[in-house]
């Protein structure tokens, strides 16, 4: 299964939710109800949904008694199908594919009925691998029906609160954030977002994938076995499906090959005038915009526990316990990956010579490509996370990585939310030290015979981590805050200069937040967006529908006129618009106008300060689909009539290079 798909799919069906809440209780019905099917819940996820329901819950978007009473009676209906299922069919289940191929999967089930009895209906409900077996091997035992529903139905109401309230409680701070900066908002919903995608995919790869690759690939290590070099030989007897670490190794194998290749994209992608470049621009000053005190003091305080002296610390701590264990093999490993992670950053910094946004140090550590701190402490992290889960249950692999990719992401995150990275160095830090992770599970997972207690180690790296992050937080924190504080990075020229010449430093196209070039910049204005709004409802324009429940289901509508559709909010450079309005030529026939705050400002001849905006419209004609839906198309391309522009106060019209034209204008 394509994970990429599925959570696209699944961010598709929380978009769907929040734009339709008349069906958000039937969708939460149908996704609880799927994850609790016999078999069809192993590759069911709900919690995307779930929680992304709740988020609009706290939100204010949807109500929580209803959602809540909705989800509970699909997780109770589809926990009654399986066990009917179980009860009618009997030992005939085991003749079913995907059962008849892989019979673990129910006999793990059996196994946690057989230990746990009439619990294991409600516990089991909390474990993946097992809760959707669970209860048709209730059925096939014969259980009463009385008894079970009594287990089903409580359990429903729990699991359903541990799904809904978490997205709750984020929506509500989201919506308290949202009131005061709704660019914050938007980052922090992002965050949480990507969060629960990466606690997804270790999930779905550890109780899901994991176990079908074991059973695939003994045909492989057969070739080996026949041939009768030693290579051959050291394969076959290492991916031997008889050991149980072999399935690790060739995951961390296949997973090696992924992360490197990317990492190697990334070198070229970052050239300056690529489209990541612009897009890292984008995303920076979209995130610089969005600062507030409060999610700076959090983040300084994150960014400074992946700091040197916190990573050092904690790698001496790990790297003495392991040498006193005389776990030479892992302790060599563990050290060989920190300190190769640390020089090839420096190299590869000091080779690329990309600049920070901000300066921040001397030295390599001056440039940006790619982030020490997203690097060194995924490799730091992750290694020790493939220590602590050695050999324990695959639920206890599940939240072990879990916690270790959420400390390695809100580390790189608060490095991009503070300026000190662009996007593309966290992300390509995060592939690198991913990769060198997999390198050291690829290495070191089949050696069993150095014992490594997996608490004792927990217990020394999380000491480590807190003493070590206590005391330089304590000590350094006012440093840090200062030399992260957000830093104006306008530019400022005189009117009348702007006028004459330095209107060609404005850019040509508006970039959006992936950094492609779009539609052309038609205005440049001096004054403020009111002062502009005014001058065009003289002409004309209206401002722009917002966007709720009322104006979207406009698109549901085939008869739906084209000003009456709100228009999609397009960013430039990270700036979101600042106004937005539209002019109906006919029905099916409109302009849109988006106006976006630039880092320029004019200086006039008594020293006072404006912003300087600029603006970009496009052509949008409705398509009526299958005369029942609205929608609209649009070419980039296609110039846009400058007349009205040009009726704007002291508007000039002036050429561009590539022949383009752009009106300048303003009180």
């Amino acid at each position: 299964m394509n994970v990429d798909f599925v959570t696209t799919f699944l961010n598709h069906i929380v978009d769907f939710i929040a734009a339709n809440p008349a069906f958000a209780g039937l969708i939460c019905f149908i996704v609880a109800m799927g994850e609790a099917l016999f078999l069809i819940g192993l590759v069911f996820p709900s919690t995307v949904v779930l929680v992304g329901a709740g988020t609009l819950i706290g939100l204010g978007e949807l109500p929580f008694l209803s959602i809540f009473l909705w989800t509970t009676a699909g997780a109770v209906t589809g926990d009654a199908f399986s066990y009917w299922f179980g009860y009618f069919y009997k030992d005939k289940v085991r003749t079913i594919w995907p059962l008849s191929r892989y019979p673990d999967w129910l006999k793990r089930g059996e196994d946690y009925f057989a230990k746990h009895g009439g619990k294991s209906i409600f516990i089991g409900r909390f474990v993946p691998g097992v809760k959707s077996v669970v209860p048709g091997i209730a059925g096939m035992a014969d259980m009463s029906f009385g008894r079970f529903t009594f287990f089903n139905v409580t359990s429903a109401f729990a699991w359903a609160a541990l799904h809904l309230v978490p997205g709750v409680m984020a929506g509500s701070a989201l919506f308290a954030i949202g009131e005061i900066n709704t660019r914050l908002a938007i980052i922090l919903g992002g965050l949480l977002l990507v969060l629960l995608i990466a606690v997804a995919i270790i999930r779905w790869l550890i109780m899901f994938i994991l176990p079908i690759v074991g059973g695939s690939h003994q045909a492989i290590v057969n070739w080996f076995g026949r041939r009768p070099d030693r290579f051959s030989q050291w394969i076959a007897r290492t991916y031997d499906p008889e050991n149980p670490r072999s399935v690790g190794m060739l995951v961390s194998a296949f997973f090696l090959l992924v992360t490197l290749p990317g990492f190697i994209w990334f070198t070229g992608a970052v050239a300056p005038g690529m489209p990541m470049a612009r897009a890292d621009l984008a995303i920076s000053n979209f995130f610089q915009i969005a600062r507030t005190p409060i999610i700076d003091k959090i983040m300084v305080m994150i960014t400074m526990m992946g700091d040197g002296t916190v990573t050092a610390t904690v790698t001496l701590a790990v790297g003495i316990y392991l040498f006193g264990r005389k776990a030479w093999r892992r302790a060599t490993g563990f050290v060989i990956a920190i300190v190769s992670s640390s020089i090839f950053v420096v190299i590869t910094k000091a080779l690329i010579g990309r600049d920070r946004p901000i300066e921040l140090y001397s030295g390599a550590d001056a440039f940006s490509f790619p982030s020490g701190h997203a690097t060194i402490n995924t490799v730091l992290i992750g290694v020790i996370a493939v220590l602590v889960a050695h050999e324990r249950s695959r639920l206890s692999k599940t939240i072990i990585y879990s916690v270790a990719a959420t400390f390695a992401i809100l580390i790189g995150f608060s490095r991009v939310y503070l300026g000190a990275h662009w996007l593309s160095d966290v992300l390509a830090g995060l592939l690198f030290g991913s990769g060198t992770v997999f390198f050291f599970s690829f290495v070191f997972g089949h050696i069993h015979n150095e014992k490594v207690g997996r608490t004792a180690l927990t217990i020394i790296s999380l000491c480590a981590l807190a003493i070590a992050s206590s005391w330089h937080i304590s000590q350094n924190y006012s440093t840090a805050a200062e030399a992260y504080e957000p830093r104006s990075e306008s530019v400022v020229i005189q009117k009348s200069s702007w006028r004459m010449q330095d209107w060609r430093l404005l850019p040509a196209k508006r970039v959006s937040i992936t950094g492609e070039l779009e539609e052309p910049i038609t205005l440049q204005w001096s004054g403020t967006p009111e002062q502009l709004e005014q001058e065009l409802t003289k002409l004309g324009w209206r401002k722009a529908p917002e966007w709720s429940f009322p104006t979207a289901t406009g698109y549901l509508k085939g008869e739906t006129p084209a000003g009456e559709l709100p228009p999609v909010p397009h960013t430039n450079a990270g700036f979101l618009p600042a106004l937005t309005m539209v002019y109906e030529s006919d029905q099916d026939h409109r302009q849109v106008f988006w106006l976006w705050e630039t880092r320029f400002k004019l200086s006039d001849v008594n020293g006072d300060i404006s912003h300087l905006y600029i603006g970009g419209a496009l052509d949008e004609e409705t398509v009526r689909l299958f005369g029942e839906f609205s929608g609209l198309k649009s070419e980039d391309e296609i110039p846009v009539d400058l007349h009205m522009f040009n009726q704007l106060p002291n508007a000039e019209e002036k050429r561009r290079w590539d022949g383009s034209s752009v009106v300048i204008a303003g009180p």
